[in-house]
């Protein structure tokens, strides 16, 4: 399969998988990690994709860097999108460490679907693993999509997260809502009351999540009636692309102190990168490393990236 089908799938999984009576995760709750994950559940046409697969979280990795922690996209999992930029950087010497947040048991490998405070605990409880187990001071975060959205909520709303974190990536996060390519408008045609029908659809459909993040969500609501969205101590890069149909970078960006809102196309003006494209974007990674490192260096030149 070509990279731009493949990236296709994934964008379109949470589109194409509707969960009729969605079951949450039982027992306690924590994140499917692909080594939790039988490998007989996940589809043929991406586990055997050369995209797919992750590291393995190796608790005893030692770097002199924070121990980052990347979270996946909608409908996505550990084991696709920003896995890549994972391996890379293992190979530059960081400890990187990923779970699967947000799935129902029915469909283990499609994750990001539950409500956001579900994950949000989730995900705190992870990175509260990979310091205490790992014995770091600090540990970063790298999210895409959901994932950066919830690099930023989960210091916001989880007891003590903030005091952990550092430094904060997000790739494409829908801050302000998500739009959907314009049906978040049309939901509204009705005005509250077709709004609540969308909700209701949503979340039979086994999205919850997807009603969270538009706008009037609970997410974006709690984004908007926070006095600081970024925590103190937190050092947040919000990276968006302007070819980005699906999250603009106006949806994206924070203006507060402490937050670094950084455009594709100011480093590399011919990168016409979309939504999915940003993890695998060399440019993009580039920028990655500079908000982790605290450094301007060109760790890669400027590609075309996939405009997806």
């Amino acid at each position: 399969m070509r990279l731009g089908s493949f990236s296709t799938m994934q964008a379109l999984w949470p589109l194409a998988n509707g969960l009729p009576n969605p079951t949450p995760m039982s027992g306690n709750g924590q994140g499917i990690c692909s080594r939790d994950l039988p490998i007989n559940t996940v589809p043929d046409a991406l586990r055997l994709n050369e995209l797919f697969g992750a590291p393995d979280n190796n608790f005893d990795c030692k770097s002199e860097r924070n121990p980052v922690v990347t979270l996946h996209g909608l409908g996505a999992n550990r084991d696709t999108g920003l896995n890549r930029l994972q391996w890379e950087l293992n190979g530059r010497g960081y400890c990187t460490f990923s779970l699967t947040y947000g799935a129902w048991d029915l469909v283990p490998w499609l994750g990001g679907l539950r409500p956001l405070a579900d994950s949000a605990k989730e995900i705190a409880s992870f990175v509260r693993e990979v310091k205490d187990r790992t014995g770091a001071g600090k540990v970063d975060i790298v999210g895409h999509s959901e994932g950066g959205v919830q690099s930023i909520y989960v210091p916001m709303t989880q007891p003590g997260m903030s005091d952990i974190v550092e430094h904060v990536v997000a790739l494409g996060p829908a801050i302000h809502g998500a739009q959907y390519l314009g049906v978040t408008d049309l939901l509204y045609i009705g005005g509250n009351i077709t709004r609540e029908i969308g909700r209701v659809v949503q979340d039979v459909l086994g999205c919850p999540a997807c009603d969270d993040l538009m706008t009037d969500g609970a997410v974006y609501n709690d984004f908007k009636k926070a006095d600081k969205i970024v925590q103190p101590g937190n050092k947040v890069t919000i990276v968006m692309s302007e070819s980005d149909v699906l999250v603009s970078p106006g949806i994206s960006r924070v203006d507060e102190p402490g937050v670094n809102n950084v455009v594709v196309q100011d480093t590399c003006p011919d990168d016409n990168v979309g939504h999915s494209g940003l993890v695998l974007d060399k440019g993009v990674w580039r920028l990655v490393l500079n908000a982790l490192e605290e450094n301007d260096d060109k760790a890669f030149g400027c590609e075309k990236g996939l405009p997806l």
